[in-house]
Formats: structure tokens, C-alpha cells, sequence
């Protein structure tokens, strides 16, 4: 049987959120495209996009109080603010996204709740900054701090959450907005994990900071082993001035254009799953997941549970 044209998506789904959309000088610094659902996807946080002025950025603290390796790096590479993000609740639905699913987790919701007027909200990706205990190496205290790639969801009101339960006890995490929606796709670009060190002489704090960084590639030894880059902060300069060799996106990351996106999303939308129902309709997830399916993919013949007539 052949698939049906899709008809235009309604406004349960792909009303534009333009509102805390982040600043207004964001287009001057992104194109912007547009992925499978209609969505706006580009890079936003950009170096200078952001007024120092602002104190709060997709509806969450702007946090300005960190280490000074962690800025000049956060700097060097051409990214602007790190936010501080609240975890939701993990016993409603919207929080009980499964774990190490972060990305799906969050496009899932971006797509399925709506706010007032039909406004949908947005998957945010950038990095999780956690910060480690020091440690010391031949008398050199070692400050280090991790950069995951990770995503949260901005809601149709313009907040934005954590909504992947990985049962950690805290109640927010640090992050680095980098780019809206299915920025990767429509870009071809995935952001790499990295690691950055700060280097201190004494427990009094970092004083004669050198900061490094390594990221794991796509080429293994003969072991299977990821290999690693390290880089001191000094040489950072020079790398991100090369044309494209910006240390945050994997380099050999081939282009997308050529994957079947109507089964990759298909498939995407099948496998999601929280564990939690809805706190104020007491629905589970499989309906909001037969309402997207019924959306983009009505003739779907992989749908295994009754359709839900909009």
C-alpha cells in the first residue's frame, strides 16, 4: 500500500513558539531551517547573542558564577551562557522519561504537549556541565569538569526542563544551550562529549589556570579503543580559528540527507516510552504517542495499537 500524503500537521502539533525563543539577535548569528515536524531548527547561544544584561535565558537563571577554565572555554569555542536547568518531577509524565534517552525524551514532548493557543514547545540539545571534585597529582590540585551532550525540553509556556529521570537526587542541572530542535539532522553536525581540566598550584583555589580538553573520535586501535585528543587552552586559539574545525562537532559526521527520515522518526516515535502518567489527565504515554503517530504517520502499517481520532 502506498502512503498517503501527509496532510499539513494541525495546531495540536506545529503551532510556532516564538516566544523565549532566546534574543532577538539570535538570527543574525544562525540560519534557520526547518525539520520533519515543521519545527524551527538552528544553533542559538552563540557568543554575543545573548545581553549581558539578561538574567534568564529559555525561562531559566542565567549562571554566571563558575569557574574561569570552564568560561574561557565555554568562550573560546563560540558558545554564550549556561543555564540552570529544573528537573521535573519524576513521578508525573513529563519527568519519567526513560533514561540515557535524553534527546528522544525531550523531541517526544516538544511534539505532543501543547500550551494555550495550540503552541507547542521545543527540544533544546547543548551540553550537561558537571563539575567534579578536585583531585590532586604531584602536589597540583586538578580542577575538572565534564560536558555530556544531553537535551531538555522547552514547554509551550517557554520554561524549560530536564524531563530524562537518570535518578539523580538533584534538582537542577547546569546547561549550555546549543541548538534548537533537529539542529543535528538539518545541519548534520553532532556535538562531541568533552572534558576540561583547570590546574591549580594550590588548595587555595586555581592560580595558574591551563586548561585542556579530549573528546573521544570515530577511529578505534586495534583494540577497539576510543582514542582521545588532548589540547592545552593555549593552542585552543589557533584550532578554532581553522575553518571547520570547531572541536564541539564530531568532524566526521557524514551527511544525513540520504536516511529514510520518515522510518527513522517513525520508529523513534514507537520505541518512546514514560514510565509515569499524565498528572492531569491520567493518561499514559501510549496515547500521546498514538495522537503523534496519527498525525505524521496515519497510515502506518508498524502501528500495533488502536488509533486515536483527533
Amino acid at each position: 500500500m502506498s502512503k498517503k500524503k501527509r496532510k499539513q500537521p494541525n495546531t495540536f502539533l506545529q503551532s510556532k513558539n516564538k516566544k523565549n525563543m532566546g534574543s532577538s539577535k539570535t538570527k543574525e548569528y544562525s540560519p534557520i531551517k526547518f525539520d520533519t515536524f515543521g519545527r524551527v531548527s538552528r544553533f542559538v547561544n552563540q557568543v554575543g547573542s545573548v545581553p549581558s544584561t539578561d538574567t534568564e535565558m529559555y525561562g531559566c537563571e542565567i549562571v554566571r558564577d563558575i569557574p574561569d577554565y570552564v568560561n574561557d572555554f565555554v568562550k573560546l569555542v563560540g558558545l554564550g551562557e549556561i543555564i540552570k536547568v529544573p528537573k521535573t518531577n519524576p513521578n508525573v509524565l513529563t519527568g519519567s522519561g526513560e533514561s540515557r534517552e535524553c534527546h528522544r525524551n525531550s523531541t517526544m514532548l516538544s511534539i505532543s504537549i501543547c500550551g494555550k493557543n495550540g503552541r507547542m514547545g521545543n527540544r533544546l540539545c547543548g551540553y550537561y556541565v558537571k563539575e567534579r571534585e578536585p583531585f590532586s597529582h604531584n602536589g597540583i590540585k586538578i580542577f575538572t569538569t565534564i560536558l555530556s551532550p544531553h537535551s531538555v525540553w522547552n514547554t509551550p509556556e517557554g520554561k524549560t526542563r530536564c524531563v530524562t529521570d537518570y535518578g539523580s537526587r538533584n534538582k537542577e542541572i547546569l546547561f549550555i544551550p546549543v541548538g534548537l530542535n533537529s539542529v543535528e539532522e538539518e545541519f548534520c553536525k553532532e556535538l562531541n562529549p568533552i572534558k576540561i581540566y583547570g590546574v591549580g598550584k594550590n588548595d587555595l583555589g586555581i592560580t595558574d589556570e591551563v586548561g585542556i580538553f579530549h573528546h573521544p573520535t570515530r577511529t578505534n586501535d586495534k583494540d577497539g579503543r576510543v582514542l582521545e585528543e588532548r589540547i592545552r587552552m593555549e593552542d585552543l586559539v589557533k584550532l578554532t580559528r581553522k575553518e571547520r574545525n570547531n572541536i564541539l562537532y564530531d568532524k566526521e559526521l557524514i551527511d544525513m540527507s540520504f536516511t529514510n527520515k520518515d522510518l527513522y522518526w517513525e520508529n523513534e516515535i514507537l520505541n518512546s516510552n514514560f514510565g509515569k502518567v499524565s498528572s492531569t489527565t491520567g493518561r499514559s504515554w501510549d496515547y500521546f504517542k498514538n495522537k503523534i503517530l496519527n498525525t505524521y504517520y496515519p497510515t502506518s502499517l508498524t502501528l500495533k495499537t488502536p488509533k486515536i481520532v483527533i
